[in-house]
């Protein structure tokens, strides 16, 4: 990937890894939607929208790779096609393509992102954008395996408030669990419920120990190399 790769909104420049953060970030915009408007429909595809911005942002992100970007337009113009899909057919089954799909997405700009920052050996703050972006998508991924996890065994979790399958409840659940923060409110039941959990907590912990250390390695390298000159 190209170190230099600019988002242009008017005369201003965003950073490639920005902008995908702030695409990432509206994950947490449809509770808000859901409460707010009440009508599920718009919720839905408010939510949609906003994760198809999140898609065409994170094939701009890996633009730097020809290959890697062919196979992701594939995917995402798929994705797009079977979301339309689902509001004119509302059937099961062409839902829970689209989101197996959207999380092999996912996964593929996941491992990409981590890819280039292996390859960097400058901390910038476009590359300090990418480590948040892996770390969002770590807990999406993750949110994704809960959601699958229950609707193929349900009754692998318990949800306090309200007995549901919601991949939104899942997003919650997976950035709590990552975070390490466990309100209590939603409960893994089963053994691979927990395992999940588990895996997901020691994996959140790890990635900020080992990335902020790594950060903060080629920071100090930097450093050195400018004192010396």
């Amino acid at each position: 990937m190209s170190k230099i790769s600019t988002v242009h909104i008017g005369r201003h420049e965003i950073g490639r890894f920005r902008f995908l953060l702030w695409s990432l970030m509206m994950i947490g915009v449809r509770p808000l939607l859901n409460e707010w408007i009440g009508a599920r429909i718009w919720a839905n595809v408010s939510t949609d929208l906003f994760f198809a911005c999140a898609l065409m942002s994170g094939l701009h992100a890996i633009s730097g790779q020809p290959r890697q970007l062919r196979f992701s337009l594939l995917l995402v113009s798929t994705i797009i096609i079977f979301s339309a899909l689902h509001y004119l057919l509302p059937i099961l089954a062409v839902d829970k393509i689209k989101l197996g799909l959207g999380v092999i997405f996912l996964v593929h700009m996941l491992i990409m992102i981590w890819t280039h920052i292996e390859m960097e050996n400058e901390v910038t703050i476009d590359l300090i954008m990418a480590a948040a972006c892996a770390y969002i998508l770590l807990g999406m991924i993750w949110a994704y395996a809960y959601f699958f996890l229950e609707s193929f065994h349900p009754g692998s979790f318990n949800i306090v408030e309200n007995s549901t399958d919601d991949l939104v409840d899942f997003n919650y659940y997976s950035f709590v669990t990552l975070t390490t923060v466990g309100y209590g409110d939603i409960l893994a039941i089963t053994r691979a419920a927990r395992a999940l959990s588990i895996f997901e907590a020691i994996t959140g912990q790890l990635y900020l120990a080992i990335m902020i250390s790594r950060l903060v390695g080629m920071h100090a390298s930097q450093a050195g190399i400018g004192k010396g000159k």
